[in-house]
This record gives structure tokens, C-alpha cells and sequence, in this order.
């Protein structure tokens, strides 16, 4: 089992690799100037790495949702267990979208 001070120190691991990733991404896939559509599959992306959620009920330690839900539904108790780790996975995915878009044309007015 991990400790408090190594699961702290991973998921700040993974989330700085989520946005050391998604900065490579912005610079390797789109144009300069981000148009909003080119936000919004940024923000999506984003919001499919960066979201957290609980494994299971009884578990206190949170974990990348996008992980949880494949886990769960491959190897755990199945679809079942994955539906409301997936609901979160959906509600960071439709943030990321919404902050994305709303980024990139905020940047395109400047």
C-alpha cells in the first residue's frame, strides 16, 4: 500500500506529464494562432488525463477517472462499477471542452 507522502507524489507526477503533454501537443499538433475548435480538442484531451475520481465506494485515494473506468470495467466488477467514475470522466471532459474553446477565442479577440 502506498504511503500519504508517495500517492501525493505520484499524482503530482501524473499530472505534471497530463500538462507537460498537453503543452507538447499544442505546440506539435496546431497552428499558432489556436482557433476554438483547435481549444476545445485540447481542453478535451485535457479533461480526459486531468480528471480524478474514486476507484470504488470504500476507497479513500483518487486516481485518473479515464484509468478507473477502463480498470473497472475490464478487470473489476464491470460496467457497473465504472458508471459513476465514467459520469466524472464525462463532467471534466465537457470542462475541458467549454474552458478550451473558451481560451483559444478569448486569445483570438487579443
Amino acid at each position: 500500500m502506498l504511503t500519504t507522502q508517495s500517492y501525493l507524489i505520484a499524482m503530482l507526477l501524473y499530472w505534471a506529464a497530463a500538462l507537460f503533454a498537453l503543452v507538447l501537443m499544442r505546440r506539435l499538433w496546431l497552428r499558432r494562432p489556436v482557433t476554438r475548435s483547435g481549444g476545445a480538442v485540447l481542453g478535451f484531451i485535457g479533461g480526459l488525463l486531468l480528471t480524478p475520481a474514486f476507484p470504488g465506494p470504500d476507497v479513500a485515494s483518487m486516481a485518473p477517472a479515464l484509468i478507473v473506468v477502463v480498470f473497472n470495467t475490464l478487470f473489476g466488477e464491470g460496467l457497473s462499477s465504472a458508471t459513476l467514475p465514467a459520469l466524472w470522466l464525462l463532467a471534466g471532459s465537457c470542462l475541458g471542452v467549454i474552458v478550451g474553446s473558451w481560451r483559444a477565442g478569448k486569445r483570438a479577440t487579443l
